[in-house]
């Protein structure tokens, strides 16, 4: 099943099942601040589903290009969460999927070297964390998480093409601090 198919019906099955009934707050926008901080813009919404369940959609796009260097993904993480008291208050829970695609050029980071990597990725996480009120509408929301990946990807080495690979590996997709401003 391809990823587009899969994230379309877990969507679909997250909201035949919701109650549709909430009191008060029912929509947030955000960004993740750590993700703005290493240059790779975030934006997403959450839903409140129920008395004790959201349900968010992060996504991101990077388009870095610095000469022979380039940086370039974007991704798509719908999340499913359980909180212990509310929707945006406290604690929670929460089980995702994420999908997205990359394009990275000659960057010097976790071993990457002048490399070039161009394909896709998807897979699923968990995550905790903590959402805390600043203001009527203003809120901050610390999370930690671990997703499972599998990448899927060409491979270059100074223009020559070095094959197809794939590679799973674990990465802290879910973790950040959140700056979230309620709707009401």
């Amino acid at each position: 099943m391809n990823i587009k198919k899969f994230v379309f019906v877990f969507l679909l099955m997250l909201l035949a099942g919701a109650n549709q009934k909430v009191l008060g707050q029912s929509w947030t926008i955000r960004t993740n601040l750590a993700y703005d901080a290493m240059l790779i813009p975030s934006l997403g919404a959450e839903y409140a589903l129920s008395d004790r369940h959201s349900i968010s959609l992060m996504g991101t796009y990077n388009r870095f290009n610095s000469g022979d260097k380039k940086w370039k993904n974007w991704s798509v993480q719908p999340e499913l969460r359980l909180w212990r008291e509310a929707p945006f208050m406290g604690w929670f829970m929460g089980i995702n999927v994420i999908g997205g695609g990359f394009n990275i050029n000659n960057v010097r980071i976790g071993g990457l070297g002048e490399k070039h990597r161009q394909g896709y990725m998807m897979g699923t996480g968990l995550s905790v964390g903590y959402h805390k009120m600043l203001s009527t509408h203003w809120n901050l929301e610390f999370s930690l998480g671990a997703d499972v990946l599998l990448t899927s990807y060409d491979r270059f080495n100074v223009g020559e093409y070095e094959g197809h690979f794939e590679r799973g590996i674990v990465l802290p997709i879910g973790t950040g601090i959140s700056l979230v401003y309620v709707i009401y």
